[in-house]
């Protein structure tokens, strides 16, 4: 299988999703909760809206007039379904179950609060009922669609029921026509599986699938070099992987290689849990080729599992998750589109634009094949814990079954003799009406198609929101790849959500530089203030003035650098005094004024506080402003700490508790810490400031003890 690059015309979906979602999935072992969110509560990624649908405020928002509808990018089979919807006035509002990709066909039920000939939760022609009104609230719906049966509760309350539906997939969505709001929230699907396709006891119903030789630049490339020396790139003979069942997983490893499982779908839900042993990188992508090309590793989109989870090879690619950790993967492929979710959050979502291939490689497979595991190298081991599929059968927008109509009355027999029955038409005539119904029905899905493409350009030419544009531009491309203002209306919108997020991850960098460069000037201020005090009371002025005029610099409206340069300027004088002096008696006096200059600057006290227990013992922090913040971290959002001190257990608050000037007195207050702070023993209420003394001992978190004093000239620690 080919590894070399691919035309770029493909659609690429809407990216997570962000932060949101990466790293909220491949670091988490799998949960238990096999249920899915459809939506994320902030953006329409995994929803194709047909009129006016968005998010907002965490809701799935319709706002407008005229039928409006959106449908989920995947269709689903068996399933429960959970939601909650509002409607602000009556909406004409319903809930599509197994409709087809154009929203015909499939069941109704109807949600909205305007006596619905169905009822509340009734499902349209088959039943109907019992709710007729709601209060105007938030009401919570729960629909069960499985083994050809409907069941809808409304508020807990049984409504609509359905049997003997047959087996049923297609898509599922919302619909609205009135000019009120409609919200839905908390979309939560839990897919039905029919059985584990994985025993957990052995491989029956799985093959292993041998590396093609002569693969030069494609699977397991580097291996193949290895095994030939490196000549000509590539392998004389198949290379097949070890399988095998290990403590109740499929167990791969020695790859190149492939285990085939023995279902052929072209739609599917695949869920499983993997997880692999070996180096995280890009030449290791371990995946699940589906639709793939019976008994070879070639043709299918090879789907990320395991740390890959998220990705499709050369189509999205994806953070890598941690080595040897399972990851829980749901998979749903149908139509052109590809749906990940990674422990029931929605990280991935591609629609294949392309022309059509056999070749995955080369344009939009969309015919059946197999479901492979592909193991691409020898240096990684592959474990599979659980692997269910659910092969989708293609009845989307199949009609609900509705009440047969009554039998005909029977009509007397007439006396008279039968005519002569019709003569059969021959072969001809009915070769031609098929031609004729075939082409009627043809025209009939032309038209509509032009209709919605009309539609979903005047959609993307009347936003501005690139995301609404290129989902918009997205599905004109679904049903027409060639129709070049929409491939161009895609390119641009991509490029303006690219721009935008290039523009959020500027400003980002900037704000960590500022925050950077602006630690690094209260650093250098802090140091320098310590050598301009330690050269004044040795009595080296010009040393002191050089120093405090960094200070000076990088702080102007520092407190302790004014009051500083006061006193220097005040020592210079008098030294200009001294050599001015040529008498005794103007020695005399100036030994006079010395002496009482002395004793004022032994006056002069520096608060300053000690940290007598704890990692940093020894250092002292001089007590320099108004308020000084004392925490853990330097800084968080918009706030910071003067004093970061540092803990083993980490017991201290980042925002622990302050020092505060009031009218020449010094308090300490605690910040509403964890784990509280003590004054000489004594707990200190949050929002109660007490007094501090000469010697008092703060205690933070029973970690880290604190001592306060003045310092009348020694040298400050940092």
């Amino acid at each position: 299988m080919s590894l070399s690059p691919l035309p770029q015309y493909y659609r690429k979906s809407a990216a997570l999703f962000g932060a949101f979602a990466l790293a909220t999935s491949l670091s988490a072992a799998p949960v238990p909760d096999p249920s899915l969110s459809l939506f994320n509560g902030t953006s329409m990624a995994g929803w194709n809206a047909h009129g006016t649908w968005g998010a907002s405020n965490g809701n799935l928002t319709s706002n407008g007039t005229g039928n409006r509808n959106v449908l989920t990018a995947v269709p689903f089979a068996d399933f429960n379904l959970q939601f909650e919807y509002f409607e602000s006035a009556p909406t004409g509002a319903k809930l599509r179950l197994w409709a087809s990709r154009e929203n015909n066909g499939g069941f109704t039920i109807d949600l909205d609060n305007s006596d619905a000939p169905s009822g509340i939760g009734g499902i349209e022609t088959i039943s109907v009922s019992s709710i007729k009104n709601l209060p105007s609230a938030w009401h919570r719906v729960q629909v069960d669609a499985s083994h050809g049966q409907i069941t809808v509760r409304v508020d807990g309350l049984p409504s609509g029921t359905a049997s003997g539906l047959g087996s049923r997939a297609g898509y599922i969505g919302f619909e609205a026509t009135g000019g009120a709001v409609l919200q839905v929230r908390n979309i939560r699907l839990t897919p039905l599986d029919p059985g584990s396709t994985f025993n957990n006891t052995d491989l029956s119903g799985w093959k292993s699938i041998a590396r093609n030789p002569n693969a030069k630049g494609g699977l397991g490339h580097s291996v193949e070099k290895t095994f030939t020396m490196g000549i000509g790139g590539g392998s004389t003979k198949p290379h097949e992987a070890k399988w095998s069942v290990h403590n109740g997983a499929i167990h791969g490893e020695s790859g190149p290689g492939g285990l085939e499982n023995g279902n052929t779908a072209e739609d599917a839900i695949i869920q499983l849990v993997a997880s692999v042993k070996g180096e995280i990188k890009k030449e290791n992508f371990t995946a699940l080729l589906l639709r793939n090309t019976a008994g070879q590793l070639e043709g299918g989109y090879e789907v990320g599992i395991g740390p890959y989870a998220g990705g499709i090879e050369h189509l999205e690619s994806h953070a890598f998750g941690s080595a040897e950790t399972p990851v829980n993967e749901t998979i749903v492929i149908g139509g052109r589109t590809i749906a990940i979710w990674i422990n029931g959050v929605l990280t991935t979502v591609h629609t294949d634009s392309r022309p059509d291939s056999n070749n995955s490689a080369q344009g939009a497979r969309t015919t059946a094949g197999a479901m492979t595991l592909l193991l691409p190298n020898g240096g990684e081991q592959l474990d599979v814990q659980k692997f269910i599929t659910t092969v989708l059968p293609k009845t989307y927008g199949a009609p609900a079954h509705t009440p047969p109509p009554p039998p005909p009355t029977p009509q007397p027999t007439p006396q008279t003799a039968a005519a002569a029955a019709p003569a059969a038409p021959s072969v001809a005539e009915t070769a031609l009406i098929q031609q004729q119904q075939s082409a009627a029905k043809k025209d009939a899905t032309d038209q509509q198609n032009k209709q919605k493409v009309a539609s979903l350009m005047g959609q993307a030419l009347a936003t501005s929101d690139p995301q609404q544009q290129m989902s918009a531009y997205g599905q004109v491309v679904q049903i027409d790849p060639s129709n070049a203002a929409a491939v161009q209306g895609y390119k641009e919108a991509q490029q303006k959500v690219q721009a935008q997020q290039e523009e959020q991850a500027k400003a980002s960098t900037t704000a960590v530089v500022q925050q950077h460069d602006e630690q690094t000037r209260e650093q250098q201020t802090s140091e320098s203030l310590s050598k301009a005090q330690s050269a004044f009371l040795a009595g080296h002025l010009a040393a002191a003035s050089g120093a405090l005029a960094i200070a000076e610099r990088l702080s102007p409206s520092n407190p302790l650098a004014h009051d500083l340069r006061t006193r220097i300027s005040a020592a210079q004088m008098l030294r200009s005094r001294l050599v001015m002096l040529g008498s005794g008696a103007g020695l005399l006096a100036l030994v006079g004024m010395i002496a009482m200059w002395m004793r004022r600057r032994k006056m002069q006290r520096f608060p300053v506080l000690e940290i007598t227990r704890g990692l940093d013992s020894g250092r002292t922090h001089p007590i320099d402003k108004d308020i000084v913040r004392i925490g853990a971290v330097a800084q968080d959002g918009g706030q910071k700490n003067d004093i970061v001190i540092r803990d083993v257990e980490h017991a201290i608050s980042r925002f622990h508790c302050e020092i505060v000037k009031r009218d020449g007195q010094l308090y300490v207050n605690d910040l509403n810490s964890s784990n509280g702070t003590r004054l000489n023993g004594a707990q200190i209420k949050p929002g109660s400031p007490e007094p501090l003394r000469r010697g008092s001992n703060i205690l933070l978190a029973n970690a880290v003890e604190l001592r306060f004093d003045y310092d009348r000239g020694a040298k400050t620690k940092n």
